[in-house]
């Protein structure tokens, strides 16, 4: 089911394939968060779990080899259950402690408006005891630094913000510390952290630009904070999310159990 998919997206379904798989067996109930183009929860209906897909529906098919009608006809074969959704509008039309696992990858440093909403809604979903799987991009990445520092942007191309889509653009991505603390006022524990060089297949292929991702691959694993994602498994805390407008406490500062270093 790759289709035209990068092999950047393959590796990091993979990833998140054996983290799901290492935690909980099928028929799990999953649901994914943005899944377009449909194909990491489609894979994972295919290996036995009750799976659902929520996406806004616009340009889900360009994310993939932009066939129209291409995401709805993996979706359907696979048995997915489709729920067409903007995760900025809160509540999502989906039960209370309905899943025992939700996935939303590459999907967080889209949304705009206020989107630790979306946070509170994935501890709502989820089950006690259940599991949030999460990557975003990491802005405090060791080569952003160096970007930074040569005068550089980091951000969405410019032409994403001169007639791109805006949901497909980048409205910001985060440090590691700034998901935590996120991940805290929501009442979801971190219980897993970690980043991944996804990109070492893609891109620039010579062989000292491989040699560098692979290098910074092995260094983002002992030292998250330099690589390229940011990598969260994480489950429901049992205090709920932190009232509006008050700060973490010195326990939600606290570096999580787990947490690669």
């Amino acid at each position: 089911m790759s289709g035209n998919l990068s092999v950047e997206a393959q590796e990091r379904y993979r990833f998140i394939r054996d983290l799901l798989l290492a935690d909980m067996e099928p028929p799990a109930r999953i649901v994914e968060l943005g899944a377009a183009p449909g194909d990491q929860i489609a894979a994972l209906a295919d290996l036995g779990y009750a799976a659902t897909a929520i996406d806004i529906g616009i340009g889900a098919d360009d994310w993939a080899d932009g066939e129209r009608g291409r995401m709805a006809d993996l979706l359907d074969q696979a048995k997915v259950t489709h729920v067409q959704w903007d995760l900025e509008a809160t509540p999502y039309p989906l039960a209370d402690e309905s899943f025992d696992a939700v996935i939303m990858t590459e999907v967080y440093e889209h949304l705009r408006e206020y989107p630790v909403r979306s946070l509170l809604e994935v501890r709502r979903i989820l089950r006690p005891g259940g599991r949030f799987y999460f990557t975003t991009p990491n802005a405090a990445y060791v080569m952003n630094r160096a970007r930074l520092l040569l005068g550089r942007s980091v951000a969405t191309p410019l032409h994403d913000w001169i007639g791109g889509l805006p949901h497909a653009r980048h409205a910001r991505e985060y440090t590691f510390g700034e998901v935590e603390e996120l991940f805290a006022h929501a009442g979801l524990r971190v219980c897993m952290s970690t980043s991944r060089h996804f990109h070492k297949s893609t891109g620039k292929v010579r062989p000292l630009s491989r040699a560098m991702k692979q290098a910074i691959d092995i260094v983002s694993r002992f030292r998250p904070t330099l690589g390229p994602s940011i990598v969260v498994v994480a489950t429901r805390g049992e205090d709920g999310p932190t009232p509006a407008g008050s700060a973490p406490s010195a326990a939600d500062r606290q570096a999580p159990l787990g947490r690669a270093r």
